[in-house]
């Protein structure tokens, strides 16, 4: 099975272009049939705080939109929006399997220091895994992944691939690729990391975007440039390294 990565730069609040970027690569011959996409942290605006209202007004629609594409290609599309419930705005993670919205699950662990949790409502500590025509989904989003304790609670569960949209920040760059393999080497399971990268409003972001092996191996990743991270993967490699080191949870 092939997992993809997309690696982005975005325009900030610009909807219709990011969206028209991300749909170009859906569509286009890049992504093969009956696979695995994952998209960046809030792909479809950035972080574009003071207009998130707004922009959550046109997430019901970029689900349909890519509901359509995953029906037509037969893939499983992963990432996060923002979402709106009642008068709170959620990091809303998704997965999407054969053009159904199969999983939700917002973004707990909030990143203080660009004020997020002063625009975005936590979602409660529920780590569930959603079992897909991909294998075992689980979300770690962005600074999530410097929780040992979710990937533990996700590894519990037996995830098989850990998904990770990302806006992570280019001076932290070594925490990103650090905490990714380790993720992958503690959980034995596939990490796929989809960051963006370039300058995004005032914040440079870190790109690394990349899939690691479950025996924590570099299958592929793109560094410093917009792309596409690409692995053809086998979910009975799971398997292999932990029948290899038994590991209790």
């Amino acid at each position: 099975m092939f997992v993809y990565s997309l690696q982005l730069n975005l325009k900030i609040g610009d909807v219709d272009s990011n969206l028209e970027k991300v749909f170009s690569i859906l569509n286009s011959r890049k992504i093969k049939s009956n696979s695995l996409v994952l998209l960046p942290e809030m792909f479809s605006c950035g972080f574009d705080n003071e207009n998130l209202y707004i922009h959550s007004r046109k997430t019901p629609k970029i689900y349909r939109d890519l509901q359509k594409i995953s029906s037509e290609k037969s893939l499983v599309i992963a990432g996060t929006v923002p979402e709106r419930k009642k008068n709170d705005i959620y990091n809303m993670g998704f997965i999407i399997d054969n053009g159904e919205i199969t999983a939700k699950r917002p973004k707990v662990k909030l990143f203080t220091p660009t004020d997020e949790h002063k625009y975005f409502k936590s979602g409660r500590n529920n780590f569930d895994i959603t079992e897909s025509s991909a294998g075992n989904l689980g979300f770690m989003i962005c600074f999530e992944l410097r929780y040992p304790n979710i990937s533990y609670h996700l590894r519990k569960k037996d995830v098989e691939i850990i998904l990770v949209p990302a806006q992570w920040g280019k001076e932290r760059v070594e925490h990103l690729k650090i905490l990714s393999r380790a993720r992958a080497i503690e959980t034995q399971s596939y990490v796929v990391v989809s960051n963006t990268v370039g300058k995004i409003g005032e914040i440079e972001y870190a790109g690394h975007s990349a899939i690691y092996s479950p025996w924590g191996d570099i299958l592929d990743i793109e560094r410093n440039e917009e792309g596409i991270v690409s692995a053809d993967i086998d979910l009975d490699e799971v398997y292999k390294v932990r029948n290899k080191i038994k590991m209790e949870f």
